[in-house]
Order: C-alpha cells, then sequence, then structure tokens
C-alpha cells in the first residue's frame, strides 16, 4: 500500500506524544533567540549621565544627560547609571547615539543575509543538518562578541551571529511544521510566538540582575549549548527526505513516530511513502512577491514598539518585559480565531487593529504616560497576532522542495523591516511619538493589501508545485456555518500526475479522500 505523509499522520497521530516532545524542543529554540533579536535593547541602553566642561571648575552645575553642543567630545563625562552598557564603554550618547541603533540594524542585516543566501541551505542539506550548524555559529559568533575590544569588532561577531540566527529561526520552525499534521500547524505555530514572548520576558530578567553588558551577552549565548543535544531528540524532516527520493528513511521515522505514539497498528504491515516528485526543478510561486509587503511591515512595527517600551516611562525592564509578555494572550486569540475565520482574514484585522491603536498615540499629550503606554501595548499585541499568524500563513503556502528557501525570502523582507525599526524609532527624538504614527500607518496600509493572499485554511501542506498549481486552481473558499468548505472539488492533471485536491478536516478526522491516493 502506498500512503503519502498526510495519510500516515491521519494514522498515527497529527501531533501525537513523540511530536510534542519534538516540538517542545525546537519550539523552545525560538525562545533562546529573543535573547539574541532583543540583546542590545539592554547591552546597548542609553546610560545616564552628567557632562561638565572640560576646563570647568570642580564646583560647575554639570548638564543632566545632554552634551555642549550635542558632542560628547566636548564633555568631561561621568555616569551615574548602575548598568555599564556599550554606550557607557564606548560613549556613544549625543550625536554618537545613532551608533546604537546601528548596531541593532547590522544584527538584523545579518539575519537578512542568512535568510537570503543561505535559506535554501536546509532545502539542500536537510533541516537538521542546517540547524546544528546554525546553532553553533550562534553560540560562537554572539559569545565572541562579549569579548569585543572595539565597536566595530563587535559589530562584525554580532552581524555573523545573526547570520546563523536567521536559520535557527526559519529551519526551527520550518521543521516544528513538518513534524506534525494539517490540523495542529496554526495551533503550534501560535505556540512558538508564544515561547517567543515568554524569551523576552526571561530575558529582561536576566538583564535586570546583570551588572554590565559583557556578562549579559556572554549568558544569553552560553545558554543555547543545551541545544546541541537536539539530534538525539529530534530527527530529520520526513516530507524532505520525501522530497530527496530518500522514502526509507522518512519511513523510518514516521514508523518510529506511530511506535512512541502507540499507534503502531493503525499502519498496514506493509506499506511504502507515496513519492513527492519534489526532485523536479520548479519555479518558485508567485505568492512570495504578494507575501513580503507584510512580513516587513509586522517586523518594523513588531520589533520597532519592543524597542520602544524602554522609552516609554516607568522602569525599562519590566516595560520590556510587559511588552512581551503581552504577546501570549495576543497569540492565545490569534490561536482561537485562526482555524474558524480562516488566517487572511486574521492576519488583516490583527493588523488595522494594531495600526489604529498605534496612530492614535500621535494625539495624546506626551504628559499622559499610561494612556500612551496602554496604546502602545494594545499596538504590540495586534502586531504579536498578525505576526505570528503570518509565518504560519508562509509556511502552508509554499511547498516542501522550496519551503524553507520561500520562508527564507519572506524573512528577508523581515529583516529588512527590522533594519528599518531602530531608525524610525529615532523620530521621536524631533517630533514626540511621530514614530507611532509611521508604524501605525504602514502597519494599517499593509493589513489592507493582506487580502490579496490566498486562503489556506485546512489545506494539506503542498509537496510540490504541481500540488501548488492544484490548490490555486481550485475555486473560492467559502464559509458555511463555521467551516469551511471547497466548491467544484475536481481531479486535475498537472503534468504526468494526477493531483486530488484534498478538504478541510476537523482535529484529528481522516476523511474519505484523505485516505491513500494510490493503490495496494
Amino acid at each position: 500500500m502506498h500512503l503519502t505523509i498526510d495519510d500516515v499522520y491521519g494514522r498515527i497521530g497529527h501531533f501525537g506524544n513523540r511530536q510534542k516532545i519534538y516540538f517542545f524542543v525546537l519550539c523552545s529554540l525560538n525562545g533562546w533567540c529573543a535573547f539574541h533579536q532583543l540583546l542590545t535593547v539592554f547591552v546597548g541602553l542609553d546610560p545616564s549621565f552628567e557632562c561638565y566642561e572640560k576646563n570647568a571648575s570642580s564646583t560647575a552645575k554639570p548638564l543632566i544627560n545632554k552634551c555642549i553642543n550635542n558632542d560628547p567630545q566636548e564633555c568631561r563625562l561621568s555616569y551615574t547609571s548602575e548598568y555599564k552598557s556599550f554606550a557607557s564603554e564606548w560613549n556613544l550618547i549625543c550625536s554618537e547615539k545613532y551608533k546604537v541603533a546601528m548596531v541593532q540594524s547590522v544584527w538584523m542585516g545579518g539575519v537578512m543575509t542568512g535568510a537570503l543566501v543561505l535559506g535554501s541551505v536546509a532545502d539542500v542539506i536537510g533541516r537538521l543538518k542546517t540547524l546544528m550548524v546554525s546553532i553553533l555559529g550562534t553560540i560562537a559568533f554572539e559569545g565572541f562578541s562579549a569579548f569585543a575590544p572595539t565597536l566595530m569588532i563587535m559589530i562584525i561577531l554580532r552581524f555573523l551571529g545573526g547570520i546563523c540566527c536567521a536559520l535557527v529561526i526559519l529551519v526551527s520552525f520550518v521543521l516544528s511544521q513538518e513534524l506534525i499534521g494539517t490540523s495542529w500547524r496554526s495551533f503550534c505555530g501560535m505556540c512558538v510566538a508564544m515561547v517567543f514572548a515568554i524569551g523576552i520576558g526571561i530575558y529582561s530578567w536576566l538583564a535586570s540582575i546583570m551588572s554590565d553588558w559583557r556578562t549579559l551577552t556572554l549568558v544569553c549565548s552560553l545558554s543555547g549549548i543545551v541545544f546541541l543535544l537536539l539530534p538525539c531528540y529530534v530527527p530529520e524532516s520526513p516530507r524532505w527526505l520525501v522530497t530527496q527520493g530518500k522514502n526509507d528513511e522518512a519511513k523510518v521515522v514516521l514508523e518510529d513516530m506511530a511506535k512512541k505514539n502507540r499507534k503502531s497498528k493503525e499502519l498496514p504491515s506493509h506499506w511504502e511513502l507515496k513519492s513527492s516528485g519534489g526532485k523536479n526543478k520548479e519555479k518558485k510561486s508567485n505568492g512570495v512577491r504578494d507575501l513580503v509587503s507584510h512580513p516587513f511591515v509586522n517586523s518594523c512595527t513588531y520589533y520597532g514598539l519592543t524597542m520602544a517600551a524602554s522609552n516609554l516611562g516607568g522602569d525599562v525592564y519590566i516595560s520590556t518585559a510587559l511588552s512581551g509578555l503581552i504577546e501570549i494572550p495576543a497569540c492565545i486569540t490569534a490561536a482561537a480565531v485562526i482555524d474558524r475565520v480562516g488566517r487572511r482574514i486574521t492576519l488583516c484585522t490583527a493588523m488595522l487593529l494594531g495600526g489604529t491603536a498605534c496612530v492614535l498615540i500621535q494625539f495624546i499629550p506626551v504628559k499622559y504616560v499610561t494612556v500612551i503606554t496602554g496604546l502602545a501595548l494594545c499596538g504590540k499585541l495586534s502586531i504579536s497576532a498578525s505576526f505570528s499568524v503570518a509565518y504560519v500563513h508562509s509556511a502552508e503556502i509554499f511547498p516542501t522542495i522550496i519551503r524553507n528557501s520561500a520562508v527564507g525570502i519572506v524573512s528577508v523582507a523581515a529583516r529588512v523591516g527590522g533594519i528599518v525599526a531602530p531608525f524610525i524609532l529615532m523620530l521621536g527624538d524631533f517630533i514626540p511619538n511621530m514614530q507611532f504614527t509611521v508604524f501605525g500607518l504602514m502597519t494599517f496600509l499593509a493589513g489592507v493589501l493582506n487580502l490579496k493572499l490566498p486562503e489556506t485554511l485546512g489545506q494539506p501542506m503542498p509537496e510540490n508545485i504541481a500540488d501548488v498549481i492544484a490548490f490555486r486552481n481550485n475555486e473560492k473558499v467559502v464559509k458555511s456555518g463555521k467551516k469551511y468548505q471547497k466548491l467544484n472539488m475536481v481531479d486535475e492533471e498537472v503534468g504526468a500526475e494526477t493531483v486530488r485536491p484534498r478538504t478541510p478536516t476537523k482535529k484529528g478526522e481522516v476523511r474519505e479522500d484523505q485516505e491513500p491516493l494510490l493503490e495496494e
């Protein structure tokens, strides 16, 4: 008997005990990546200082948190902050403050480079190998940056760390989605975002107990050593193995999964995996072009609001932690509606709400700090929900043979947004709260444009381009009650193989049209 990957998951469980272990380990990686993505928030924290004229008497009154002629070179500086950031170590204040934003932007540039140049590596050599090399690289480069003697050396090391971290983020997400069945994809995608939010909270706590940026950087890097044991718990993606013609290896992975899920009896005594034909070199879907505007805006607004938390007033550590933890209810809300109203509507609604909240901040007087903080957190909640949905949506649109490459291209757009975000934040130094207006308008526009994307609710992951063509040629998805149903589902010849469109299912349900597609 010949079975597809989805057929096997339907028999052994879409999210069984074994898959829960795989997912927990891969999900934890996302929390660790949060340390590195937001590292600059605290290692480059604005210091409090006093500026004395170089030739002034000892009784002269200093300027507080200001420089003479905005030039730190004209000051005799005395830092009053207990925490020592690289901004205070290298005097990156006043006219030199832009270099702190540059460090974050260069790191995001590394993430963009990794996604663009190396995003396809996992499609060639495999998910697991790529993931292990990238974890090791992140630990090494980010860890070495803690000992950097100059700003330039730190920037170079962080750029290289960003390249490696990009692959950790991309590959861990794609692998986690490929090891679970269709009915649990959206829920697990939301959980990945929630773990990232928890990572922000943990990082804020770590920063609050550290005395200097070098120690904080080293602790964040070395905490990833535990993930070097990952191959002991997580296998290679069976979907990728099938696309490479390694059906026997994929079968071993699935049989082990069935055994640990106590579902071995659900598989036939003699069965083979259906080949996906994935080794054909086919062009990427044009859907990449339609997707890139949304992750750009999502990332720009997301990181902008997260980094802006330190400037909203109050305790910087608590503000940043709340900015991260607010994502948990956002992801829970998104998980509750994404399988009911669909990916597209959920994404659009979240972005429109977030954009509106950010724009409203411009009309609130600066003295009302609590109101501004509340609206900023509301915007962060909405944009976090849309960010988590965007990655789930992206992974479902593209086929297995190019999924990592395609998600990598989408991630490139997101990292461009991350590069721009620190500089948009600097608009607030000229016009109070202007940065929130820019974020809000961008988010609102992208939310409207999102309606151009296809709906993927209930659809099995495409394995090759033929599956994508069949999906795109189906009739529109219409809502009937609380379920989405396809109209006029007909078999369609694509190339040399017949592709049978499949209808949505509830969690754990195996429909008749999801039974083996080929004869025994």
